[in-house]
């Protein structure tokens, strides 16, 4: 029987061994939406996947869907959103992928969410502490707008106008505005019941 391999980009978002030398995977995907993957073995220091497949790792990454579930057949590292950051932004992405983990339906098509996640934590490396407190509450907001929790009306239009811009000149609008903002977001992850 052969399988289907799927390649996509992915950003690896949780890390979990299991078994004696393999890693339970939580992945937010370009084209395959948010999915759990198993890697066989890729703890063991001859594993060719091991290198790449890391938290919070930008990755290009190959996979088959079998009767119990996504395999990891290949990856390719392009670079980790953690140790290249600061503190205030490695904390960033560590609440950022729990957020996304909690929030996420698996395996629904997001590119837009893949986008703005990917684009956000791009932009990290440009942005002092203060500005990086405003990104994490406009990537929270763009990210429940794309769920459907946040309706873009004319308290938020200006924020979610484009999924890409994380400007410093938006980002102090964001802060200016963050106790707005930090309020939609409560209201709507109270209305999610998660």
């Amino acid at each position: 029987m052969s399988y289907h391999i799927y390649t996509t980009e992915g950003i690896i978002l949780k890390r979990t061994p299991f078994g004696e030398a393999d890693i339970l995977l939580h992945i937010l995907t370009e084209d395959l939406g948010l999915i759990m993957a198993s890697a066989r073995s890729a703890r063991l220091s001859v594993s060719k996947l091991r290198p790449a497949l890391q938290e919070y790792e930008l990755v290009s990454i190959s996979c088959i869907k079998g009767k119990n579930g996504w395999k990891v057949t290949n990856v390719v590292g392009k670079g980790s959103f953690f140790f290249e950051e600061g503190k205030a932004a490695r904390q960033l992405v560590s609440q950022i992928s729990a957020f996304l983990l909690k929030m996420m339906p698996g395996e629904a098509q997001h590119k837009e969410i893949f986008h703005i996640v990917k684009s956000g934590f791009d932009s990290l490396n440009l942005l002092n502490e203060k500005e990086v407190s405003g990104l994490e509450a406009l990537l929270v907001l763009r990210v429940l707008h794309q769920l459907g929790y946040v309706v873009k009306d004319e308290s938020t239009e200006a924020f979610l106008q484009s999924d890409n811009n994380w400007g410093t000149s938006l980002l102090e609008k964001v802060i200016i505005n963050k106790k707005n903002i930090v309020g939609l977001i409560n209201k709507a992850l109270e209305e999610s019941h998660l």
